[in-house]
């Protein structure tokens, strides 16, 4: 049986997977002069320890409300005058919002937090980050990458809204962990240091680290110690047990991605030589999702790489003798579940293609990885491209 001739995988930013930009180093993460608001536990309120979250990265823009406090099941917020009543939709493709999820995600898999694109329903519990840049400008112009209106200690207010005017992993944890009860400290290495580029790729660090007031790391005695105390002196903060005492542990996802062949149907019939489009969707139960993607022409890897989980187009020009053939896409999310699809095909002297349903399911024993999986830094990236065979044409388009 002969072997498809297809050239390398072409990624375009509405489907592969762009690296988001990070903020200058050197930019304060926090609006000087505007302190957040001290809350929750220690002032009035209750903390909600070992309870998940959801944490909503809003990319879509919104009007921001005013008279309601922060509510971001209404779009509410104390600081909608700062930003012109209006935040809009972040300039990135589906490739780098995928990436600043996937990002967040890697900061907080030790904990019991849902990452999402997708705006819960309003009878679950969430706090929202804003990204993108407001009515009245963005980092430049506002001086600051990222604003939250409180430090809600213990998070006793689960439903609270905050911002990144940039894009970054780091400004998004950093917002979304304020508005949880965490403080500004002066370990570069921790998510919440109060100005971008301490290191390249932060984390929630398991050390007690001295808490600060402002960017010049003057020291501070911390105003949730009614939480820190429970694993530091006071005016100290260990980030990372905090957020497992506040979420408690994080669970891995093992749902497969779902993988369906759209066209051509299984059975299809096509004529020789066969010029057809691979139509192929692929669903996740969590959003976005990367995918590494692999397919087979006839137990040949043909082409592979890295995509937003969703409806994928490869051009096939010819290449494929008369005969039976068997197509194979595998699809392996950010989790190593695998998914997998399979039809067959015949090539012949005939007229228009006919056919019945594509095959869909989750992993059934393929072992297809996909190339230059990405990776879960500060800003996220993937591998854009891999290698095909022979001379003839394959694109991805989505």
């Amino acid at each position: 049986m002969a072997s498809p001739r297809l050239l390398a995988l072409v990624v375009l930013l509405s489907a592969g997977v762009a690296r988001a930009a990070e903020p200058p180093p050197g930019l304060p993460i926090t609006a000087p002069g505007a302190p957040a608001k001290a809350t929750g536990l220690g002032y009035g309120g209750l903390a909600r320890a070992g309870q998940p979250t959801i944490l909503f990265v809003n990319f879509d823009g919104a009007e921001l409300a005013t008279g309601c406090g922060n509510d971001p099941k209404n779009d509410c917020s104390t600081l909608a005058f700062t930003f012109g009543g209006k935040i809009l939709p972040y300039a990135g493709g589906p490739g780098q919002r995928a990436s600043l999820v996937q990002g967040v995600r890697a900061d907080v898999a030790d904990f019991a937090i849902e990452v999402t694109d997708q705006r819960p329903p309003p009878s679950e519990d969430y706090a929202m980050v804003l990204v993108g840049e407001s009515a009245t400008g963005g980092s430049q112009e506002h001086g600051f990458a990222g604003v939250a209106p409180t430090i809600d200690c213990g998070n006793s207010n689960p439903n609270i809204t905050s911002f990144d005017l940039v894009g970054s992993v780091t400004v998004i944890n950093q917002e979304a962990a304020h508005t949880w009860g965490l403080e500004h400290v002066a370990e570069p290495a921790d998510n919440l240091y109060p100005t971008s580029g301490g290191v390249q790729d932060p984390k929630y660090t398991d050390q007690c680290m001295k808490i600060v007031s402002d960017t010049q790391l003057t020291p501070s005695n911390g105003v949730c110690n009614a939480v820190h105390t429970q694993f530091c002196d006071p005016g100290w903060q260990n980030s990372y047990q905090e957020m497992l005492w506040l979420f408690g542990p994080g669970s891995p996802n093992t749902v497969p991605p779902v993988v369906t062949i759209d066209d051509p149907q299984d059975g299809a019939v096509l004529p020789h030589a066969a010029v057809f489009d691979l139509v192929v969707t692929i669903e996740d139960d969590r959003s976005p999702q990367l995918v590494d993607t692999t397919v087979f022409f006839d137990g040949q890897q043909a082409l592979a790489g890295t995509f937003v989980a969703t409806t994928l187009k490869f051009p096939v020009n010819g290449g494929l003798a008369e005969g039976s053939h068997t197509i194979r896409v595998e699809a392996v999310d950010e989790d190593g579940n695998e998914g997998a699809a399979e039809i067959a095909i015949v090539v012949g002297e005939g007229g228009p293609a006919t056919g019945g349903g594509g095959t869909t399911g989750a992993a059934d024993g393929g072992t297809g990885t996909g190339a230059g999986g990405a990776t879960s830094d500060g800003g996220g990236s993937a591998g854009e491209t891999s290698a095909g065979t022979g001379g003839s044409g394959a694109a991805a388009e989505g």
